[in-house]
């Protein structure tokens, strides 16, 4: 992608009132829920927005593949997700929290870092902010101290067999987990 001006905006949005003021407009009114992801350059300038699922009355299917796709094609340096409640209230729900638990981990392995989730309603001026009520978990990273602590593979040839050992653990593989569903 070659570098052009933000599509969207010229104005940083520094805070979470500037991210609801600006989208409020856009989804608070919407019947059903609609999950956003607004891509931000390093001077946090709105690259674009991305409404990456729209729901029922009180829920939807919020599928972090599709918000990382909007994030990665973009070229975001960090991200804010934004999502309404047509209900009116401004409390998260257990699945809200979830999924942005899952999004500060999947932004911080993927280096663009969720700066903020913000829920909006119809009907209020207010917003939900999951950063103002100090809600966002991010991944600590795993520093090794010690030089035997790291593993580093060793690639071999597909002849060399004679010193592979077999594993200590055998590990199934996990269900995929389902997508979230916000509500």
């Amino acid at each position: 992608m070659k570098a052009e001006r933000p599509l969207w905006s010229e104005t940083p949005i520094k805070t979470p009132m500037d991210a609801a003021r600006v989208l409020k407009g856009l989804i608070a009114d919407f019947d059903r829920e609609a999950v956003c992801i607004i891509n931000l350059r390093n001077d946090l300038c709105p690259i674009n927005f991305s409404i990456c699922s729209i729901g029922t009355l009180n829920m939807s299917l919020a599928e972090p593949r599709e918000l990382i796709k909007a994030m990665c094609l973009s070229n975001a340096t960090q991200v804010m997700m934004i999502h309404n409640h047509p209900s009116g209230s401004l409390d998260p729900s257990r699945q809200d929290v979830e999924i942005t638990n899952r999004m500060c981990r999947l932004g911080s392995l993927l280096h663009i870092p969720l700066c903020d989730h913000i829920i909006v309603a119809s009907g209020t001026d207010e917003y939900y902010s999951f950063q103002e009520h100090r809600r966002l978990r991010f991944a600590e990273p795993e520093i090794k101290t010690k030089a035997e602590d790291i593993e580093i593979p060793i690639p071999m040839a597909a002849e060399d067999t004679e010193n592979v050992r077999e594993p200590e653990e055998v590990f199934e593989a996990e269900e995929p987990e389902p997508a979230f569903l916000l509500q």
